[in-house]
Formats: C-alpha cells, sequence, structure tokens
C-alpha cells in the first residue's frame, strides 16, 4: 500500500515548519505479504514471524532549529521522531525474545533559504531511508524508536521541509513507508489494514 499523506515534517532529518504543533500521527501495521510465483498463492513474507497487533505512531515536530545541537550535528538519537510497537510477537509459535530492524522511507522536499547558505535548498530526495530502529522484544511484546538517519545541517534550520511517505522495497517486493525485518531479513510488519473474512450469506 502507498501513502499520499504528506506530512509537515521533514522526520528524515527530525526538523519541521508548523505554526502549531498537529497530533501526532498513529500508522497501524499489519502481516507483510510478498507475492509468490504460481501456483504457490501470496502468503506472508516472514514464513516464521506472527504477531497480533502492532503500531508506529510519528510525533508532531516543533519549528526548525538546528537538529541534534548537543552533538554539533552528529547524534540523530537527539531528535527521536516515533516510535513503534508490537504485541503478540512469535516465532514458529513461541514469544518472541530479541531484536528486529525497522525502516521508515520518504520522499523529502526543501524549500527555499532565506540567507542562501543552505546546500539542500530547493531540493527533493526522492524516496529514500529517512528514519531507522530497532525493536526490543520480550517475551513478544516489542518497542523501540525511531530516529532520523542524520541530523540537518544547522544552517538549514531555516529551510521549509515537507516529507511525504514514500515506499520500502526488499528484494523484489515493495512495501508501505515503514517496515519490520525478521532475524532472518524477511519483511515482516508493514502499514496497512486487515479484513477478517466472513459469513457465506
Amino acid at each position: 500500500m502507498r501513502f499520499a499523506l504528506s506530512l509537515v515534517v521533514a522526520a528524515s532529518v527530525g526538523i519541521a515548519v508548523a505554526a502549531k504543533l498537529p497530533a501526532p500521527s498513529r500508522v497501524t501495521l499489519v502481516q507483510a505479504s510478498c507475492f509468490n510465483v504460481p501456483p504457490t498463492p501470496p502468503g506472508p513474507c516472514s514464513p516464521s514471524f506472527r504477531f497480533t497487533s502492532g503500531f508506529a505512531v510519528f510525533k508532531s515536530a516543533k519549528e526548525p532549529v538546528p537538529a541534534c545541537p548537543k552533538s554539533n550535528g552528529q547524534d540523530p538519537t537527539e531528535a527521536p521522531a516515533g516510535d513503534v510497537r508490537m504485541t503478540g510477537v512469535t516465532k514458529d509459535g513461541a514469544a518472541f525474545n530479541g531484536s528486529l530492524p525497522v525502516s521508515v522511507w520518504f520522499k523529502t522536499t526543501f524549500g527555499d533559504d532565506p540567507n542562501g547558505n543552505c546546500e539542500l535548498r530547493n531540493l527533493q530526495v526522492p524516496n529514500f531511508a529517512s528514519l531507522g530502529g530497532t525493536l526490543a522484544c520480550k517475551n513478544g511484546k516489542c518497542k523501540g524508536t525511531l530516529y532520523p538517519v542524520q541530523c540537518l545541517p544547522k544552517q538549514c534550520a531555516d529551510v521549509p521541509i515537507v516529507s511525504e511517505f514514500g515506499s520500502v522495497t526488499l528484494g523484489t517486493q515493495s512495501f508501505g513507508p515503514i517496515l519490520v525485518i525478521d532475524d532472518a531479513g524477511h519483511a515482516f510488519a508493514t502499514p496497512g489494514t486487515a479484513v477478517a473474512p466472513g459469513k457465506e450469506p
């Protein structure tokens, strides 16, 4: 599923432009499905992993300030951009203990720079890994924080930025803008909607 939701959030660099902070954005996760070569039908990409529920929450960002000021732009963990939670995570039917990587991809557009010293001004970066994190799992409950892959240069703090959800590609398959990977490198969870089967009339 591909999202066209625009965020006035540069989550890719931990900064945003907003006169008033919007509410955090919450996205539901579903089991990632892969296309298989016929006659094998499509099905879960991760053969061993399952989960009961999961979601990602993207934090509202404040007006522009230099990103990661304490580390002089070197430590993205200064700018947490969201959280991911999953419950009922199992591997081969048993509650999972361990860690799972998660990646978020955006298409990011940088606006004009009032003083002309930002090298990213008027640039669009198409569909790239913008946020990353690791879910720590204990007894099937997993949680982790999303961080920018890099800090915004301080000279770009006065540039308006818009990020749109992109799509994550793994191998030959494309998924939503968020992808949780299992411990074997398979796609495990991605944004979407699950519809339970109904009864025949």
